[in-house]
């Protein structure tokens, strides 16, 4: 795969390792917010435009995951279609969740706040950075009725790789199973064996901007879930003869989107999934490959203790190094122009498709300088 970096000025200016947190977007996402401005400021004749992107913008959604255009919607945040997943299941008093200690608070709170219903929540443990498949399993029982997990943690980098095995444990428990795939959408080949619901941001590896978040429902799930909150965007009929006696729902994942959806957002990440449509997911992970090990090796070499596991069949976009001296060194290195995450007693380094060799030998060589000497052990 060639450099993509051409297509990105901001890569060319700084080191860029922090797509984990906020990713770069095209010029072009530029480009489609003017003309999201120009249809607004036609005034109601700009809505056949919104409508028309939005429904585009779910079908290359779609064609990125592999399903059909109607089991995708678009919401504000991946929070937001956690929080509706959790507030429309219908748990009842003694049902179990089951989580892992490697989420983002996103994935942990709309479960935690279920306890006041009497929900229960059995965190699965990590060991070496990781959780194992045995792990869940040992977490599964008679009264689970949703198993969670990110497909790549925030936290360590680890890629979860047994996401069809876990879905079909949680499907012989009777359980839904919910993929967080923030860290890997537009990044990682993803697939839906086995998974019954799937969120992700927008603003990272997908190359969108803010105010937007990627709903999956499967069609059988769908015709389960009482949506928590209704609103307009959510029903056929709005203004039917029965609409102040009864609605119907959407049959698509659009019930799941009460109002008027974040235009500005979707004309921006239209340009950003088509783009990485074009390039194939799958080849800008094939070629980023190597960088992230070396990136790790570098690391390991220079003595610096790794949260990301070794393994490469665990490989992502993210390689995490822990230190209680993430804040200070982090600063140092925006001051190299070498832009990470820090903070949480780590440096992370996330590589996506305009990132090179020249940008990893630049952290390479930085970070042990900006380090506290008693974070490196040897080399």
């Amino acid at each position: 795969m060639k450099s993509y970096k051409d297509f990105f000025p901001r890569a060319r200016q700084v080191t860029y390792l922090d797509t984990a947190a906020e990713g770069l977007p095209l010029p072009a996402a530029e480009e489609a917010l003017v003309a999201y401005y120009r249809d607004k400021a036609s005034g109601s004749p700009g809505r056949r435009n919104f409508y028309a992107r939005e429904y585009e913008c779910r079908a290359s959604v779609a064609r990125l995951l592999g399903c059909p255009v109607d089991d995708v919607a678009l919401v504000s945040s991946a929070s937001e279609a956690l929080a509706i997943l959790a507030n429309s299941l219908g748990l009842q008093p003694g049902d179990e969740v089951v989580i892992n200690d490697l989420e983002f608070p996103s994935n942990v709170l709309p479960w935690l706040r279920l306890r006041e219903a009497g929900v229960v929540v059995r965190v699965a443990h990590a060991s070496g950075g990781r959780i194992a498949l045995e792990d869940f399993a040992a977490a599964i029982g008679p009264r689970t009725r949703l198993v969670t997990i990110s497909q790549v943690s925030y936290k360590t980098g680890a890629h979860f790789p047994y996401l069809a095995a876990l879905g079909a444990l949680a499907r012989q428990a009777g359980a839904v199973f919910c993929v967080d795939a923030t860290q890997a959408l537009g990044r990682l080949p993803v697939t839906l064996a086995g998974i019954d619901y799937l969120v992700a941001s927008t603003y990272k590896w997908m190359l969108g901007v803010h105010g937007l978040g990627v709903l999956y429902c499967a069609p059988e799930l769908r015709q389960r879930l009482i949506p928590s909150s209704l609103g307009w965007y959510s029903v056929n009929d709005v203004f039917g003869e029965h609409r102040f006696e009864r609605f119907t729902l959407k049959q698509d994942a659009v019930r799941f989107m009460g109002g008027m959806p974040n235009f500005p957002g979707i004309y921006a990440l239209q340009t950003g999934v088509d783009f990485l449509l074009q390039v194939g997911v799958e080849n800008i992970d094939r070629a980023l490959r190597p960088l992230v090990a070396r990136l790790r090796q570098g690391l390991a070499d220079r003595g610096l203790a790794l949260l990301t596991p070794p393994d490469p069949e665990l490989a992502s976009g993210i390689v995490s190094v822990a230190t209680p001296h993430a804040g200070e060194a982090g600063s140092l290195l925006d001051e190299r122009g070498i832009h990470t995450w820090y903070g949480d007693g780590r440096v992370r380094a996330s590589v996506h498709l305009y990132n090179d060799e020249e940008d990893i030998e630049r952290y390479l060589a930085a970070l042990p300088e900006v380090l506290a000497p008693q974070d490196v052990t040897h080399g």
